[in-house]
C-alpha cells in the first residue's frame, strides 16, 4: 500500500471533514435553540395571570 494519499482521497477526506463539522455546529445550535425556548415558554408559564372578576 502507497505510503502517499492519492490527492483525490485526501480531498474526499478534507471536504468530509468540513460537512461533518457543519453538520456538529448546526445539531449543537439546534440544540441551544431548543434550550433557549424551552427556558422562555417556562418564563412564561411563571408569569402571574391576572385574575378574571
Amino acid at each position: 500500500m502507497p505510503a502517499v494519499e492519492s490527492e483525490a482521497k485526501v480531498k474526499t477526506k478534507v471536504r468530509f471533514e468540513e460537512l461533518l463539522k457543519t453538520h456538529n455546529d448546526l445539531i449543537r445550535e439546534r440544540k441551544r435553540l431548543k434550550k433557549k425556548l424551552a427556558k422562555s415558554k417556562e418564563n412564561i408559564s411563571n408569569q402571574k395571570k391576572p385574575e378574571a372578576l
